[in-house]
């Protein structure tokens, strides 16, 4: 699920800042945002966990990104990667080092995760084998979201597309994240995140996460996972079907365009603000001498939003308009459970057609520091622009 998709219903720096303990839950945030188009994903389960009471502790001597790669028990079958493989496979592309609190989900999209320690600090790695659209979806994360050391994505000569994401913590004592993606033009995606800490919040363990970029792109470059997605590939329900064919999403210049005059009369629109994704665009407001920051994002219509609509309108909180959109008003706090004082305004419309159009506004110069205090604009000022005949455009 993407930034947008989760801002108005739940505010999620909020709980990714909250420390949870453990590998395994350190492995889901990095599902959260390793795989932002999908619900988040538990790794934790009796038959699908593999941990050091089973497995013990594995100490790695000799391998390495450069290392050929021979699984024991000799070749995987393309049907039956068995969790063993799967966790073997992952570990023989790791730098030498101990390997404690191993578990892979056996879900329809693969998921393996390790605490990998060279001697220099222990550091929690996941490795998500999952199929996508293409590579277009291998993109770096927006700044604007997430503290961002670099990023580099290179277009290799097959079409394939490798992205390096060094995301820093987002205090001066969080972890920091090192994120590999690759994609193919065949729907092939292998994403590895590793971190500097073993939890999701301090201390860290060392200064920085234990995989180099050259490391980082071994691993998910390797052939090593054509046997997993092999398996994934032979039953028809492992394949998420592709997106329906729909307009593009507007550029930020666009929605900028369109929200500027939708403001109240006296509002004043801050500086400009570097905008990096396709389909929304943040600027700063200040009205009646209050400012926030405002998040707009548009999403074209599509098969995939009017059934979206569909499941939206279910819940009694949601406002029919007389023009068949639906609207949905979300307030949230700065707890984990988004309680406590009020950080979070959003507004929500799904149009007839699909479109999809979200109105955030929150106290704080990014997208993920938020400070309590009244927002520059009400939330019926908000629900004016969100419900506007200009989107409809």
């Amino acid at each position: 699920m993407t930034f947008e998709d989760e801002f108005p219903l739940a505010l999620r720096s909020a709980a990714e800042l909250a420390p949870d303990t453990g590998a395994v839950a350190l492995a889901a945030g990095a599902v959260r945002r390793a795989r932002r188009r999908r619900t988040r994903g538990v790794l934790v389960g009796t038959a699908g966990v593999l941990t050091v009471a089973v497995l013990g502790t594995v100490l790695l001597t000799g391998h390495g990104p450069g290392a050929a790669v021979v699984p024991s028990g000799g070749q995987v079958a393309s049907r039956a990667v068995s969790d063993a493989q799967m966790l073997g496979l992952l570990t023989d592309l790791l730098p030498p080092g101990r390997i404690s609190e191993a578990g892979v989900d056996t879900g329809s999209n693969r998921v393996v995760h390790l605490l990998h320690d060279d001697g220099r600090g222990a550091s929690t790695i996941t490795l998500f084998v999952e199929r996508v659209s293409g590579p277009d979806a291998a993109r770096c994360l927006d700044s604007f979201d997430t503290p961002t050391e670099s990023c580099d994505r290179t277009v290799r000569p097959d079409g394939s597309v490798v992205v390096i994401d060094k995301m820093n913590g987002r205090s001066a004592d969080q972890p920091k994240e090192w994120r590999a993606v690759y994609a193919t033009p065949g729907g092939k995606q292998v994403v590895l995140t590793s971190y500097n800490a073993v939890n999701a919040g301090p201390p860290t363990t060392r200064p920085e996460p234990p995989l180099s970029a050259e490391q980082l792109t071994a691993v998910v470059t390797s052939p090593s996972w054509d046997a997993v997605f092999a398996g994934l590939s032979a039953s028809a329900a492992d394949v998420s079907p592709l997106p329906s064919p729909g307009a593009a999403s507007p550029a930020p210049a666009e929605i900028l365009a369109t929200v500027t005059p939708l403001l109240p009369p006296g509002t004043v629109v801050g500086g400009p603000q570097t905008q990096e994704s396709a389909g929304r665009a943040h600027l700063e407001v200040t009205f009646e001498g209050r400012t926030s920051m405002l998040l707009v994002s548009v999403d074209p219509a599509s098969k995939e939003n009017r059934e979206a609509k569909g499941m939206f309108e279910r819940d009694p909180d949601v406002t029919r308009l007389p023009d068949g959109s639906a609207l949905d008003v979300r307030v949230s706090g700065a707890s984990k459970s988004g309680g406590g004082p009020d950080v979070n305004w959003a507004v929500e419309v799904f149009r007839p057609d699909g479109r999809r159009i979200r109105v955030s506004e929150w106290n704080g110069a990014n997208g993920y520091e938020f400070r309590p205090g009244t927002p520059a604009l009400t939330v019926e000022q908000l629900t004016a622009i969100a419900a506007d005949r200009a989107w409809r455009s």
